[in-house]
């Protein structure tokens, strides 16, 4: 409604008008900002073909590409981790066998550490001690002519000290899973390759699913295999992790072709117990990336060869017959997952037609990028095409936090 300002309308009249014209532009600017803010924020995707590590706004519009040889002469960065609160993320570039830490406050590489291992798949810090990072190395042992081992099957530690010169990281140590006694069984365990990893909240015990399937859980402190599960228990490649933001749990992923399963862990002071296991193969294939809603206390499922998503309320997610929605299509051959902080928006990458040789399954990819999705609507929001069209292959994804 206009309200004329003329000569018969008192100063007063006019200087309220005046008052609530201008109250009701800066609720305007105010709401404009806030929307602003809840975007502010960068998503990391890294072509493991191309060697590119792609740096994208919420609508997936290219900000920054980070080449291979700027990431220290890397070859096939595979997986981007870091946790809240600290600064660095760490790419595990599988084929150059090293890991590449990187600086969020200025997208650069601080470091290359070398030597890490044998086809290293995941380089992950302890969320609750930032300092310890510990490698997944997911190729085959194998011995020379002389019998001895090269690093695959074992898991490397890289620890992070500060110096007068900032930060330095230094190989520590391995762990050969091949050889520790834990896993000596092998029709339990048909091979003793590492995965990915999770932690339990006080950093003393580190979860690693295996490529064959089982799981074995490293004690940090003691250096060895404490507990482990079989094949029978945790199926073929495993590999997400998440953790409840409301109870003593973590949830973990596997599966193949035509399976789908879903793991629920309780933590111990002992180490994680397996508590309950949901077959979600009538629903979805290739169970891989998972992450927490932390807004709505769900957890998002990707299921890679099906292309879809299964959503778990975590009031229930222990029970014989929990209940779960599916969004059908997420993009084809999703992989991982990641949420912004205010959990508004999703975001997966997709696997290109020509993947790298990472996938343990006959599955190929439609287009290379990510898919955006909004987690309130369970709606595709879009889906970006980024890299080469058909040699790009999408799979790392990561968003700095809290800095």
């Amino acid at each position: 409604m206009l309200i004329p300002l003329n000569s018969s309308v008192s100063v007063v009249q006019k200087n309220l008008v005046i008052l609530i014209v201008i109250a009701v532009s800066l609720v305007v600017l105010l709401t404009s900002c806030n929307k602003e803010e809840t975007h502010n924020y960068v998503v990391w995707a890294a072509d493991q073909n191309a060697d590119d590590l792609y740096i994208l706004d919420p609508n997936g519009q290219v900000l920054e590409i980070i080449d291979g040889i700027t990431l220290g002469a890397a070859s096939r960065p595979h997986m981007l981790w870091g946790v809240n609160d600290d600064p660095y993320v760490y790419s595990a570039n599988s084929v150059s066998g090293n890991v590449t830490v990187l600086d969020t406050r200025t997208n650069s590489v601080v470091a290359v550490v070398d030597g890490v291992g044998k086809l290293p798949h995941a380089a992950q810090p302890v969320p609750n001690r930032p300092d310890h990072i510990y490698v997944s190395n997911i190729g085959p042992q194998a011995v020379d002519g002389d019998g001895n081992p090269d690093k695959g099957e074992t898991i490397s530690e890289i620890i992070r000290t500060e110096g007068p010169d900032g930060h330095a990281w230094e190989l520590t140590r391995f762990l050969d899973l091949k050889t520790d006694p834990m896993l000596a069984d092998d029709e339990q365990f048909p091979s003793r390759r590492p995965v990915c990893a999770g932690f339990t909240p006080d950093g003393h015990y580190m979860m690693v699913t295996l490529f064959h399937g089982g799981m074995a859980v490293v004690d940090l402190n003691e250096w060895r295999v404490s507990k482990a599960w079989g094949r029978n228990d945790i199926a073929e490649h495993g590999c997400g992790f998440a953790e409840s933001p409301v109870e003593n749990e973590i949830y973990v992923t596997a599966g193949g072709m035509h399976s789908s399963w879903l793991y629920v862990f309780e933590f111990t002071y002992e180490g994680p117990d397996l508590v309950a296991t949901h077959n979600l193969s009538q629903s979805g294939h290739d169970a891989h990336g998972v992450w927490v809603d932390t807004k709505r206390n769900e957890l998002w499922v990707i299921h890679r060869v099906s292309d879809n998503v299964t959503i778990h309320p975590l009031a229930t997610i222990r029970n014989t017959d929990h209940q779960y929605e599916i969004m059908d299509f997420v993009g084809r051959t999703p992989d991982l997952i990641t949420m912004s902080d205010d959990n508004s928006r999703a975001f997966i990458t997709l696997r290109g037609p020509n993947p790298a040789p990472t996938i343990p399954h006959d599955i190929v990819g439609e287009r290379p990028g990510i898919s955006i999705v909004d987690v309130a609507k369970r709606e595709l929001i879009d889906i970006v095409f980024l890299g080469d069209p058909v040699h790009g292959d999408f799979h790392g994804i990561f968003i700095p936090r809290d800095l």
